[in-house]
């Protein structure tokens, strides 16, 4: 009896591994999503009072949750206070995400391009405030999109390809063997044996087999990631900003008390959260590759914010450069900003206060694995009209939930 349930759970693992080698497709669909040529910060951590080292983002579609953590509050000084935010992009999560490769490839080009809007919430504490933001992002245009370019799909499918299929037929007919097999025959254990051992060893090549398509796969999804990495790209995202604070509503009830009718009043507290809108900002972001190393980005911002040097509301207008060098792997980046401020001081009878601000930045990315990248840098801001200088390190992980 042992010997027919040993068989019979051989043959329970060999029908696994039949129902497992359907599913190249879906071993091909996994590696093709896992694309992503970057990691950046979400746009709720850009609204959060830039507390990122790079404001100007390298594309990315993420086709999984992101967490990003960022080490720093953003405001001039060396506080260490950390924030969170959250990202996804709905559309593809609820098209694409759990459908095939191929489904993608047949949508229509409106469909892909929503398939890369994203939303982001984060928190941050700073400046004695709770801090609250939210954003959106979409793309406009990429010079490559992963999952409709025949030629990195056909790559990978090749990649996929193997003598897997073969070994699990060879296993079929070593199972058909042992039925065959007469069991009053005096040779019957050793003959049982010999092919159960023929079978160990079948599926023991078969383990080669799928380590071997397991870095053909890494090898062929790599390449293209740092092949471009620094491609052409277009980016427009929106961002709101708001302050939240836990406040105490007095709730105040008379109660009569039904034996003697006297009425008492009860005073309680309850708790609640306020939130206050603080300001937006609309921004357009883009790149272009120079050459395999080097990426050449540029973002514009229009927005309203509160002001760093008071608690009035100022109209902001940005523009920036970011140079970076380097590869898929890490790449070192400096980046130019000029921000320009006008705050209306309601203290002052709504006097007009002119900010001009210069923001140099040096930093890098190092994309730790596939699904981490750590951004970090050094940020100088310079006032030239109210003559105030600050430095500021700061510093994001970002981590794909995959």
């Amino acid at each position: 009896m042992k010997k027919y349930a040993l068989s019979a759970c051989i043959s329970g693992a060999c029908l696994l591994c039949t129902c497992l080698s359907g599913q190249n497709n879906s071993v091909f669909d996994q590696a093709a999503k896992a694309t992503e040529l970057s990691i950046p910060a979400s746009p709720a951590f850009i609204m959060l009072n830039d507390n990122v080292p790079s404001r100007i983002q390298r594309f990315a579609s993420l086709h999984d949750f992101k967490v990003d953590w960022s080490m720093t509050n953003g405001q001039q000084g060396y506080t260490l206070s950390p924030g969170i935010a959250l990202e996804a992009q709905p559309v593809w999560l609820l098209m694409f995400d759990r459908a095939s490769a191929s489904r993608y490839h047949k949508a229509s080009p409106l469909a892909r391009a929503l398939s890369t809007f994203s939303v982001s919430v984060g928190t941050q504490s700073s400046n004695d405030k709770n801090w609250l933001a939210w954003g959106t992002k979409m793309n406009l245009y990429r010079h490559k999109d992963p999952l409709n370019d025949p030629d990195f799909l056909n790559a990978l499918e090749a990649a996929t390809q193997g003598a897997k299929d073969s070994l699990l037929l060879r296993i079929k007919d070593l199972e058909k063997e042992q039925i065959r097999l007469d069991r009053k025959n005096s040779e019957y254990d050793k003959s049982y044996n010999m092919l159960e051992d023929s079978i160990l060893k079948v599926q023991f090549e078969i383990n080669e087999v799928e380590r071997k398509q397991s870095q053909r796969i890494a090898e062929v999804r790599d390449a293209y990631v740092q092949e471009h990495w620094n491609m052409p790209y277009l980016d427009v995202a929106f961002g709101r900003l708001m302050t939240y604070a836990q406040v105490s509503n007095p709730i105040t009830q008379i109660i009569s008390d039904p034996v003697t009718g006297i009425d008492t009043t009860i005073s309680l507290d309850q708790s609640s959260l306020k939130l206050n809108a603080e300001g937006y900002a609309v921004w357009l972001s883009g790149g272009i590759g120079l050459g395999k190393n080097v990426l050449l980005s540029g973002m514009v911002q229009y927005g309203k914010r509160p002001s760093q040097l008071t608690a009035d509301i100022a109209e902001n207008m940005s523009g920036g450069f970011n140079l970076r060098y380097g590869t898929r792997r890490y790449n070192f980046f400096l980046e130019g900003f000029l921000d320009h401020s006008k705050i209306q001081l309601a203290s002052f009878n709504g006097a007009e206060l002119e900010r001009r601000t210069y923001v140099l930045t040096l930093g890098g990315d190092w994309r730790i694995s596939r699904n981490v990248m750590l951004t970090f840098g050094i940020r100088q801001t310079r006032d030239f009209i109210n003559s105030t200088y600050f430095i500021q390190p700061l510093m994001n992980v970002n981590c794909l939930m995959r």
